[in-house]
């Protein structure tokens, strides 16, 4: 049989679409440029919680000399600025959850005993490019920068698109490959998620 639909192995055998085995230079650029957009974001958030930081922690300044005549507090409400007793705490939902923060401190820091949880410590890198637990918490790190944990650990872990060798950005780790790499294209919905790590050796 012979024309334009002719059977042959070629035509009849395999997938549909078919994945090349690597990149092309335009999907490495794309590539890029979602990496450096994706580092944007995290510097622009944590620029932004930072200023937000400094700006709540300077003394507020009153513009005139003259301050308003103070208003009388109710009698069931305790005159002390910005002091509740537990009684009054206990009234609204949000002072029995204060109450029950406080009362539960003392649990939350000793965990049952097993100290903090495996992603809250500030990851090292060791001479052999191991991360291993510091011993700083990524809670504290946070507190100090004024900015948030999940930040904090995006910057400890995750190189920028800069510091990235190429081998990292296009390819990942894989058991069953041959020289234990595939391409990134490889990876369903290698656009839309960071993988930037791979095992120390591979």
């Amino acid at each position: 049989m012979f024309g334009p639909f002719k059977p042959s192995a070629p035509l009849f055998g395999g997938l549909l679409w078919k994945i090349p085995w690597r990149l092309s230079g335009p999907q490495k650029l794309r590539h890029r440029r979602r990496l450096r957009r994706v580092d944007n974001v995290v510097a622009v958030l944590d620029t932004a919680l930072q200023r937000q930081a400094a700006i709540s922690t300077q003394p507020f300044a009153p513009t005139s000399q003259s301050s308003p005549p103070p208003t009388q507090a109710p009698n069931h409400l305790s005159a002390s600025k910005g002091q509740a007793t537990p009684d009054e705490l206990a009234t609204t939902a949000e002072g029995r959850r204060l109450l029950e923060a406080e009362r539960n401190a003392d649990l939350e820091a000793r965990r049952n005993g097993k100290g903090p949880k495996r992603g809250d410590w500030v990851p090292e890198v060791t001479a052999h490019g191991v991360q291993v637990p510091s011993g700083r918490l990524l809670s504290d790190e946070a507190r100090l920068n004024g900015t948030i944990k999940l930040i904090e650990r995006w910057k400890a872990e995750m190189p920028t698109e800069q510091e990235m060798l190429p081998r990292d950005k296009y390819t990942v780790f894989n058991r069953y490959s041959k020289g234990y790499r595939k391409g990134i294209h490889k990876v369903p919905k290698w656009t839309r998620i960071s993988q930037r790590l791979n095992p120390p050796g591979f």
